[in-house]
């Protein structure tokens, strides 16, 4: 239906903003109804307010070209998940499994009981669940996206009676009839992905269509535990209770869907959160985390002023409002942004970076023009942002690099790192140049329980840094009691005062 391209615009304020870009195809833009389906898509969305579901910034025309913007969600869709985990030959781990799931019902519930601007509640039915409009980022975020057919009460196309729109084998038994949904078979769709999720397998497969349409009306499908024997019970009751052909039966919201499944997760898996999702993602997707990466550093975007009649116009601005977001998108950045090649000399701003924090980037020069601009390094598989210190920091991957004070007059960028002072940090020695004592240069002594230490031969009994013992009928008699001994505070820079 449409080409998607990975995009970047500016905010008002300087920042760079990722976007994805569905470009609709040629032979589309000519059909006025998928048209009205896209606007209707982008209005739906852009009256839901959830983390959990992707944003739509614009839907525009521009040369009788038709494109959406919307958020980019740096990551991979359930689709790509399923297809790695088969082959690898391995289910997700339903711990995995469920939080995805879990969040994508709470986005879902959000979805169900929006409103219109008047306070009329829209009714919106998604009808396409499915794992390929469900992403998952690599930092850990879930997010529901495609509501193309998605059925409300503003929607301007109107679906004929047994007409079926949507993926068959992820339909409810009363989609596949072509009946009237509610919200119930959305949740139905839900628990058919999370059914693959942790069995590999779709719960409906046959061999052509009208089989398939059978199956999924009976509601049959084999029980999960049969293809995953070590799935938890909790787990697969959840499941079997989603995927109820009644829909009376079912879990009768999203959010009590959602709920169940954060219980199962508590109770199986307690602290479960978004982070383990992370470190799933980027563990199963390393190598291609990797190669965007690098593909993305070889990519050069000239800044090229565009005149506004360029730009198009956005076809859904009255649903959005004046303050909406796309209205402060600019194609190049302002704010006094220009472009260097190297960051200590020209200020802060965006570029790549290593783990010093130096490479390419753009910016201004804070001491001609007084502007700032946002910065961000790659360090290792990571990315970060922002503006300060003349490190990375291991945690928060952000790396800039500051200016230091002027030593010199003459010098009109201020001391660098060649004109300090260069302090050699040897592990072996103090900080007042002795030597740090090695284990094998002490004194190894034997503590028999029964019997006083013994001096070593030719030495004296009392050393320094050490007591001598006083003990009955000299060395090697019987010990002393404990409270015998004179008590010392070991001071390990001074040695003992002497009384």
């Amino acid at each position: 239906m449409a080409e998607i391209y990975r995009a970047k615009t500016f905010d008002s304020d300087g920042r760079m903003v990722l976007v994805a870009v569905k470009r609709v195809l040629a032979h589309l833009a000519e059909d006025e109804d998928f048209l009205k389906m896209l606007v209707d898509e982008a209005k739906i969305v852009s009256l839901i307010q959830h983390p959990g579901i992707a944003r739509v910034y614009e839907f525009s025309r521009a040369s009788n070209e038709y494109f959406m913007a919307m958020e980019f969600v740096d990551g991979k869709d359930v689709r790509a998940i399923l297809e790695r985990c088969r082959n690898l030959g391995k289910a997700m781990p339903p711990q995995h499994a469920a939080y995805i799931v879990a969040e994508i019902g709470a986005a879902l519930h959000a979805a169900h009981a929006a409103r219109d601007m008047s306070g009329r509640a829209l009714r919106l039915v998604h009808r396409d669940i499915s794992p390929a409009n469900m992403i998952c980022s690599y930092a850990g975020e879930v997010k529901l996206c495609d509501f193309g057919i998605a059925k409300a009460t503003l929607s301007r196309v109107k679906t004929k009676t047994g007409i079926i729109k949507g993926k068959i084998k992820y339909m409810s038994p009363e989609q596949a009839m072509g009946r009237k949904l509610d919200h119930r078979s959305d949740i139905f769709s839900l628990g058919s992905v999370l059914y693959e999720m942790v069995t590999k397998t779709p719960p409906f497969l046959a061999q052509n269509e009208m089989e398939l349409l059978i199956k999924v009306r009976d509601a049959r499908y084999k029980a999960p535990d049969e293809l995953e024997p070590q799935l938890p019970f909790e787990l697969i009751g959840i499941i079997n209770k989603a995927l109820t052909r009644n829909r009376g039966e079912r879990y009768q919201s999203a959010a009590e869907f959602a709920h169940a499944l954060r219980e199962y997760l508590a109770y199986q898996h307690p602290g479960y959160g978004r982070s383990h999702l992370a470190t799933y993602m980027r563990r199963l997707f390393e190598a291609e985390i990797e190669k965007e990466l690098r593909l993305m550093e070889s990519y050069v975007i000239d800044q090229v002023e565009v005149a506004p009649a360029q730009m198009g116009e956005n076809l859904i601005a009255d649903a959005l409002g004046p303050d909406a977001q796309y209205s402060k998108f600019t194609p190049i950045a302002r704010g006094g942004t220009g472009v260097g090649s190297q960051p200590h000399e020209r200020g802060t701003g965006t570029g790549v970076g290593s783990e010093t924090g130096t490479g390419t980037g753009t910016g201004t020069d804070p001491s001609a023009e007084g502007g700032t601009g946002t910065g961000s390094g790659t360090l290792e598989r990571g990315t970060g942002t922002g503006t300060g210190t003349s490190d990375w920091d291991q945690e928060s991957q952000v790396g800039t690099m500051t200016r230091l004070p002027p030593t010199d007059p003459r010098r009109k960028y201020g001391a660098w790192l060649h004109d300090l002072q260069t302090v050699i940090l040897d592990r072996n020695r103090q900080p007042d140049g002795r030597p740090v004592p090695t284990v094998h240069d002490e004194q190894t002594r034997i503590l028999d329980p029964g019997r006083a230490p013994m001096p070593p031969a030719g030495a004296s009994t009392r050393r320094q840094g050490s007591v001598a013992p006083r003990v009955p009928g000299g060395p090697g008699g019987p010990p002393p009691s404990i409270h015998d001994e004179q008590t010392m505070i070991l001071d390990v820079s001074q040695p003992p005062k002497k009384k």
